[in-house]
């Protein structure tokens, strides 16, 4: 099984959740709808495995769908907030957070990664070029605090971030394919067959993919937030850990002597 997901890049937790989730969530709509219309021509276990078998294959390729349209919807987001929050919060000219934050901030990245964020933008120099240098540390510092046992939360905040911004990239494709169903229950009934629970099933996905789909802006963002907070925060809490460290051999040392 293990091998059959790695085939599909999908035995990374992140994968799992950020790729194939959004992919299960857009294809349980045509899955349940064809199991709710196959029942009234064949027997219910025929209708679960091949319900069940549109749903993962479907999901799959859904997924990797919703992987590329994130991607691409990413970036129109970031330009609608000015930026990802974590270049933005550490601009110098931001007001997101208090100076004395961002100096702590930039104190343990530069620990971190060996990168230097200037406090104010030098003279000749542009936005542009200090949000260059943000993107380098703060990428750096990902990289460092990957597998950290004080970024753990990081982890989890970014799989949250991952699925929020993959489904906001197909949001629409929901509600396309929602309908679709939704159409397929109404051609079934011209057929003479009775399939209301599939077509109860299909309005039900229609009416929350529709809602969710204007929510998700606003979640994703919050979503990013929460992601960079935890960044800086994992920063600071590996920066501490890095004291306490080097505080350790003295403090053995001293043990020794006395």
């Amino acid at each position: 099984m293990r091998l059959f997901l790695q085939f599909f890049s999908l035995s990374d937790r992140y994968e799992r959740k950020a790729r194939l989730l959004p992919g299960l969530l857009l294809a349980a709509v045509p899955a349940l709808t064809a199991w709710a219309v196959m029942q009234e021509f064949t027997t219910w276990y025929t209708a679960a495995s091949s319900a069940v078998g549109v749903e993962f294959l479907a999901a799959i390729l859904l997924g990797h769908l919703a992987r590329a349209r994130g991607r691409s919807g990413e970036d129109h987001l970031w330009k609608s907030w000015g930026g990802p929050p974590t270049t933005r919060w550490l601009r110098p000219s931001d007001q997101s957070c208090s100076d004395q934050q961002k100096t702590k901030w930039r104190g343990a990245i530069k620990r971190i990664t060996g990168l230097s964020l200037p406090a104010s933008i030098p003279q000749g120099g542009s936005q542009d070029g200090v949000d260059l240098q943000i993107a380098d540390a703060t990428r750096q510092l990902r990289y460092a605090l990957r597998g950290r046992p004080e970024a753990s939360i990081l982890a989890t905040h970014n799989e949250d971030y991952g699925f929020a911004r993959n489904l906001y990239g197909v949001r629409w494709y929901w509600v396309f394919i929602s309908l679709a169903s939704l159409a397929g229950c109404g051609v079934a009934f011209g057929f003479g067959l009775r399939p209301y629970l599939g077509l109860a099933v299909a309005a039900a996905f229609t009416i929350a993919s529709i809602l969710i789909a204007r929510e998700l802006p606003d979640y994703v963002r919050r979503c990013a937030d929460r992601y960079a907070e935890s960044l800086f925060a994992s920063a600071i809490l590996v920066n501490q850990a890095m004291d306490e460290a080097a505080k350790q051999p003295k403090d053995a040392t001293a043990g020794k002597t006395s």
